[in-house]
């Protein structure tokens, strides 16, 4: 299948530039955006195999791009996988819009390649 498209949606430039970095070093294809509207924008284009967003963020938000995605037949099995700094109160939330799976921030590779791989898997 060749390397895995990973889109990642994060608002902080800084963490937008880690998480990206981290993300090729471990293999991926990485296409970054910074809200939920550009990485719609995105998906249309360049359908990735894999969403991994930042919850709170302005313009369009991970939750409302969740549900934006659950609710396109031709997107409804795109894995998402949610990420966040604020705590398990956003992580049920952004399960409950339709998240794959959620992640808390800051996170190590290990553990986001563990969740994006096993997120992948269960769509397959």
């Amino acid at each position: 299948m060749g390397r895995l498209k990973v889109l990642l949606v994060e608002d902080d430039a800084e963490a937008r530039a880690l998480y990206g970095y981290m993300l090729a070093l471990a293999g991926y294809k990485v296409s970054a955006v910074q809200n939920g509207l550009e990485a719609f924008a995105e998906i249309q284009v360049n359908r990735p195999d894999v969403i991994v967003t930042d919850i709170a963020m302005p313009v369009l938000s991970g939750l409302d791009l969740i549900v934006a995605v659950r609710s396109d037949d031709d997107l409804v099995d795109l894995p998402v996988v949610a990420i966040t700094a604020f705590g398990e109160k956003l992580r049920e939330q952004a399960r409950e819009a339709g998240a794959t799976d959620s992640i808390d921030k800051p996170t190590e590779l290990t553990r986001m390649r563990e969740v994006i791989d096993a997120a992948v898997s269960r769509a397959s």
